[in-house]
């Protein structure tokens, strides 16, 4: 298996048992090594077809700095977590130090090394996860979009604005999934996710529909819109999403809210996302990624003003900002 090694990543973090430490940010190192097929990549030269360790750091920043672990055993556990939501990585090893852990000796060094596999792999890489199966599948809509990409000087790459919802089963963890597929189409970088957030029905009739699970996120991409419309199709098709009942309970909603900010009236994709401007549940989550994101269109402005005028804003409650790294909601 090949692999790529990223050391001596560092940031300030507040993680440790004792009452200092909750409040005193000290330096945490961050040794990681991601085993992955650099094949595709090696003969392509294409960074879709490998895992980019800048978004890795900086995931692991952000992990750093971020929710306080009382132990660097959890800190270690919720950076693997990170790294294997990319899903071309199907181990990882992560080692995190400590190195001004209050230790009453003379000490060099204190580390915790951990070893997780990708979901539904075994150790030798025979077993495809879920998040394979669904990029297979994709990866043949997306192959006229590389073609010519490879026939130009360099791809195209836009950014999108992704808004995930449902409200059927285990709502979270379907999520997940999703943006693990997203990401895993060739081409595509998930640079930003929402906290998760609880949202009464919207535009729903029947007075017992469960409440819906909603977050955004924002990614690059070199397919054009409607490629991108047919892959978030077949990842809820994937999770068996049905479009009888266009207002129904669902498990998974993948819409495209906004595309380079780009306007226009396509019957089968009209950009931006012809009801986000009233629409906290998206707005609010939007405006995690990006405070200062502006809505283009004819209902468009200040996101940060939208959402303060949607009529929904009084029904939409964050519940969690670490949903992502898994775990209980």
């Amino acid at each position: 298996m090949d692999s790529i090694k990223l050391t001596g990543v560092t940031a300030l973090g507040t993680h440790g048992v004792l009452d200092f430490e909750h409040s005193e940010p000290q330096p945490f190192v961050v040794d990681a090594v991601m085993y992955l097929d650099l094949s595709d990549a090696s003969r392509s030269d294409d960074l879709a077809d490998t895992v980019s360790y800048a978004q890795i750091a900086d995931r692991i920043v952000s992990i750093i700095k971020g929710e306080h672990c009382d132990l660097i055993e959890r800190l270690a556990q919720r950076i693997a977590d990170s790294i294997l939501l990319s899903w071309r990585v199907k181990k990882t090893i992560v080692t995190v130090h400590k190195p001004q852990a209050p230790i009453d000796a003379d000490f060099g060094d204190v580390s915790v090394t951990i070893e997780r596999l990708q979901t539904g792999y075994d150790d030798d890489d025979k077993v495809p996860t879920e998040a394979s199966l669904y990029a297979a599948k994709l990866h043949k809509d997306s192959t006229v979009n590389k073609e010519r990409a490879d026939h130009a000087d360099e791809p195209k790459i836009h950014t999108a604005v992704i808004g995930l919802g449902g409200n059927i089963g285990d709502v979270p963890q379907t999520l997940r999934a999703a943006i693990v597929a997203m990401d895993a189409i060739p081409g595509n970088q998930i640079t930003g996710i929402s906290a998760l957030y609880t949202t009464k029905p919207w535009g729903v009739a029947a007075q017992d529909v469960p409440d819906f699970t909603n977050a955004v996120v924002e990614l690059t991409t070199v397919m054009d819109p409607q490629q991108l419309l047919n892959a978030l199709m077949m990842i809820e098709a994937a999770h068996g999403r049905t479009r009888e009942v266009h207002w129904d309970s669902r498990p998974l909603d993948l819409d495209i809210i906004d595309y380079d900010g780009v306007e226009n009236n396509d019957p089968d994709i009209t950009l931006p996302h012809p009801r986000a401007w009233q629409r906290a549940f998206v707005l609010k989550p939007w405006l995690d990624i990006n405070p200062g994101a502006v809505l283009a269109g004819p209902h468009g402005a200040d996101v940060a003003q939208l959402v303060n005028e949607a009529p929904d804003a009084q029904y939409v409650e964050k519940i969690s900002d670490n949903w992502i790294l898994g775990g209980d909601v």
